[in-house]
């Protein structure tokens, strides 16, 4: 299946912003952007998708397929554990950066 290309997430379900600490040392902290699920047009294959952006990790925003909402929901939390795993832990609910603008 074929997702729409998306630049930004219009519809959000949930954001949230994480801290954690890089391989260096070093303390970040990170917007987490989750969309609501939608179908996918039927000229695009038809289904479902959700789209994700976690900045520092996506770069950009993914669309993760799944054959209904709860499916694809499911996919795109896959990502966020991913990155959680990835760099050994993350702290919700982190301030956001001050002077950064989104």
């Amino acid at each position: 299946m074929n997702f729409p290309e998306l630049e930004v997430i219009d519809d959000l379900v949930a954001e949230d912003w994480w801290a954690y600490v890089t391989a260096k040392g070093e303390e970040r902290v990170t917007r987490v952007s989750i969309g609501r699920p939608r179908t996918a047009p039927e000229a695009m294959g038809g289904g479902w998708y959700c789209p994700i952006k976690i900045d520092d990790f996506t770069h950009k925003v993914l669309c993760l397929g799944g054959v209904g909402p709860v499916d694809a929901l499911a996919n795109a939390m896959r990502i966020a554990k991913a990155f959680e795993d990835s760099v050994g832990g993350v702290s919700p609910g982190a301030k956001q950066p001050t002077g950064e603008r989104f």
